[in-house]
């Protein structure tokens, strides 16, 4: 494949992967105010991705344990756990500015410590931005009454959890690449492995008590599209536009999904979040423009 027709497709990738992040937001938060618990939820992620991913088994060649340990802790487990514990706390909007939306300032932080990879100045501009964003989304919190101020708080610090985690397993699919197919399939069975029997064993579940209908919606978004279809999609097209680039192309999913979860979940907006959102949206288009020009400059 060209590297034109590889762009594109990595674009076409990334689209898709918008669409599904976009309705994760809204399917996680509903979720999160049903009867289930955040660790069925991820219990539900990992349990139907593995039935798949076991389909697949046979046509992969799996890394050696420790990328499997790594992607599982923080593409899977990791991001899982934390991330479904914040949409039971914090509603869709902040979600919407604290996971997608400071995705690119999380990534662009760890690369620079990690891996020593400097931000040009453009993208220095973008991540303020995104910055800005993510202390507006924490301005909209402290402006709520003290017995809901700590409550989306920690919400919100659980998001910023997600997104790194997530961050660092951008890096590492960057550190060890690999076939997407072969991606989705060590992070959902290395994930499954080591927390369905913990889940199962120890901790606190109410799938017993909450409706079928509530389970198949969040068994097949979350264990079907999300753990499996998107992360393919996710990882075709970081090895087709890279890393830094992906993750400023998806600070188009805050804006969709803070103005969908007004009529699909009932949750208005704040001023404080419109302009946080407003932020970060900015920032990732004009990171993702400015590493776009680069890359031509750099091909010229």
């Amino acid at each position: 494949m060209s590297e034109h027709h590889s762009s594109r497709a990595g674009l076409v990738a990334a689209f898709f992967t918008i669409c599904i992040w976009t309705g994760f937001i809204l399917v996680s938060r509903h979720g999160g105010k049903s009867v289930l618990t955040g660790w069925d939820v991820t219990a539900l992620r990992f349990g139907v991705g593995s039935l798949i991913a076991l389909f697949f088994l046979p046509r992969v060649i799996l890394p050696p344990y420790k990328v499997i340990l790594l992607f599982s802790a923080f593409g899977g487990i990791g991001y899982s756990v934390v991330v479904y514990a914040g949409f039971r706390l914090a509603p869709a909007a902040h979600a919407a500015v604290l996971l997608p939306g400071s995705l690119p300032f999380a990534t662009a932080v760890i690369a620079w410590l990690w891996l020593r990879q400097k931000p040009s100045p453009a993208q220095r501009i973008a991540l303020l931005l995104v910055f800005i964003g993510i202390a507006l989304t924490a301005a909209d919190t402290l402006s709520h009454g003290a017995h809901l101020t700590g409550t989306q708080m920690f919400g919100d610090l659980l998001f910023l959890c997600g997104s790194s985690s997530w961050a660092v397993f951008t890096l590492l699919l960057r550190r060890y690449p690999m076939p997407p197919l072969t991606a989705a399939v060590t992070t959902t069975l290395g994930s499954a492995i080591l927390y369905l029997p913990v889940w199962w064993l120890f901790l606190p579940s109410t799938l017993g008590q909450a409706p079928p209908a509530e389970i198949a919606m969040q068994a097949a978004y979350q264990g079907v599209l999300v753990v499996f279809v998107a992360m393919m999609l996710y990882t075709f097209a970081v090895r087709s536009l890279g890393g830094q680039t992906v993750t400023l192309l998806m600070a188009i999913v805050p804006g969709v999904s803070a103005l969908a979860a007004v009529p699909v979940l009932g949750e208005p907006l704040s001023m404080h979040t419109i302009a946080g959102l407003a932020a970060v949206t900015m920032g990732g288009v004009l990171g993702a423009r400015q590493t776009s020009l680069k890359k031509t400059r750099d091909e010229i």
